[in-house]
This record gives structure tokens, C-alpha cells and sequence, in this order.
């Protein structure tokens, strides 16, 4: 099995760098944006790092959050998957839209920026 450009592509905007080893605090932070942005949580998973929640448009956009450290022990990073119901077929497609994980990962550096300065 071979990973193509346009996988790494994808796993690059699906993923971002944290300088806090707080795993806690980027995960409120992602739960916070995520309902900034209009979705409903529908899980957390704390001790696993996981929060899942969803929105209704034309179609109902699935979120899933994922915060772990790094093995550098400086950082943290979180990955943010979004999915939607394909046309007329059973399950989720994952969303490739780059301002789709732009917007969140913005809103979610600007948070963790402020909390962590205490502003």
C-alpha cells in the first residue's frame, strides 16, 4: 500500500500542532469552537481525547475531534475529521473542503492562544 500526495495533503489539513502539553485545556477549547460553529455535541471522551458532534445543513455534517501529545512531551496535537451522509449511500464521507478545517483550526488556535494567556 502506497500513501499518494493528496493523502498527506489531506492528513496535513486534518492536523495541527499545539505548543501545550495541556491536553485538557485543547480539548474544552475544541469543544468550545466546535459549538461556536453551530454543532451539537454529542460525546466526549475525555480520557481517550475524543469529542464528536454534529450539525444539520442541506446535510448533517458529523465533527470528530482527536487531541493527543507528542512524543517530543512539548506539545500536543489535534485532528479534526469532518463527514457527511453521502448521496443516497449508506455512511460518512470524509470532507476535503480546506476552509472547512481552516475556519476550525483558526478558531481553535485563537482559543487555545487566549486561555493559555489568560485573556
Amino acid at each position: 500500500m502506497t500513501v499518494t500526495d493528496s493523502v498527506v495533503a489531506h492528513r496535513a489539513r486534518q492536523t495541527r500542532r499545539f505548543d501545550t502539553t495541556d491536553e485538557t485545556l485543547l480539548l474544552q477549547a475544541s469543544v468550545g469552537v466546535l459549538q461556536d460553529l453551530g454543532y451539537v455535541i454529542e460525546e466526549t471522551r475525555s480520557a481517550f481525547g475524543v469529542v464528536v458532534g454534529s450539525k444539520a445543513t442541506p446535510r448533517r455534517i458529523r465533527a470528530q475531534i482527536l487531541v493527543q501529545g507528542v512524543p517530543d512531551g512539548k506539545s500536543s496535537m489535534a485532528r479534526a475529521t469532518f463527514q457527511a451522509a453521502s448521496n443516497g449511500v449508506a455512511g460518512l464521507e470524509t470532507l476535503d473542503d480546506p476552509l472547512l478545517y481552516q475556519q476550525f483550526f483558526d478558531r481553535l488556535s485563537q482559543s487555545v492562544f487566549l486561555t493559555a494567556h489568560e485573556i
